[in-house]
């Protein structure tokens, strides 16, 4: 039985062929995928995650669609989306949220049930599986405060790290350097008042909306370097406004680079490529992307 057989023999997994990749990420740009699915369930996930490892089909796991930039090229593999995996519950311990989850509707749950925490991640376009893999952060929080634990797939099997053992650091965890499929993410929040609470997430989502460019765009680009900030660089390098193709350095935040209906994906990635080479040659400082790079550039 050939790879695509084996994908559709999984009972509740719908497939696609060659999918554009631009209808899945923020970005609006990118060629197609050679297979992608939104997953349903971990049953799926773990039959999908093996059938690639057995036929050595190469596989990327997603979310929203936020931090990737999919080449024009496309990607010869299986593109998993998690959209699909989205409940968040609560439970003895904390609020679970499976990997798909909005950070939105986590952050919106926790905000009903009157437990504090996450109002700085109020509209951060991502999942709680990203948020747990990039540990995800801003205005000086990140997921990596707050989460109680992190359940991944690893070898069929469910793996529980507790905090301790996610090894989080600034915009990584072992999750990153490992690989491991992440499902869920547990939050240890904190009971506050419901009006507190619905107030400082409000003033996250203004400050955010003040400062960050709306339309298409991956988020923050680059990480920021030890006692610096990407976008202080960026913008001092004079790169505010530099257009290639259909992409621009935002005005509003240098560190945002956004897409126009025409872009390209490789007007993104030469636009990253040109910010790199003007702010080293400035500063002598190499900026490394946040972003991630699927398929070949």
């Amino acid at each position: 039985m050939g790879f695509k057989e084996q994908l559709e023999d999984i009972y509740d997994l719908e497939l696609k062929t060659d999918e554009p990749m631009k209808k899945h990420t923020t970005l609006g740009c990118g060629g197609r995928a050679k297979w992608y699915t939104e997953i349903r369930s971990l049953y799926s996930l773990n039959r999908a995650v093996l059938a690639a490892k057995r036929c050595r089909v190469p596989v990327k796991i997603i979310g929203g669609g936020s931090n990737v930039l999919v080449s024009d090229k496309g990607f010869n593999g299986l593109i998993i989306s998690t959209v699909r995996l989205k409940d968040v519950f609560m439970r003895r311990e904390g609020i679970t949220a499976m990997c798909g989850a909005q950070l939105s509707a986590l952050c919106a749950f926790a905000a009903k049930s009157g437990l504090s925490g996450l109002e700085w991640a109020a509209g951060i376009p991502g999942t709680a599986g990203g948020a747990a893999v990039q540990n995800a952060g801003a205005f000086g929080h990140s997921a990596g405060d707050v989460i109680l634990w992190v359940e991944t797939l690893k070898n069929g099997k469910l793996v529980r790290y507790y905090n301790k053992d996610c090894k989080f650091g600034y915009r990584t965890s072992r999750f990153k350097k490992t690989g491991e499929k992440v499902v869920s993410a547990t939050f240890a929040l904190n009971p506050g008042n419901k009006s507190e609470i619905a107030l400082k997430t409000e003033q996250t989502l203004s400050a955010r909306k003040e400062a960050q460019p709306a339309g298409k765009n991956c988020g923050s680009v680059f990480l920021n370097p030890e006692g610096d900030y990407a976008a202080r660089l960026i913008e001092q390098a004079g790169l505010k406004g530099s257009c290639i193709g259909g992409a621009a350095v935002s005005e509003k935040h240098a560190n945002f680079i956004t897409a126009s209906s025409s872009a390209q994906a490789e007007d993104v990635y030469m636009l990253i490529q040109y910010i790199k080479k003007k702010v080293k040659d400035k500063f002598g400082v190499l900026l490394t992307e946040e972003v991630e790079f699927i398929g070949e550039f």
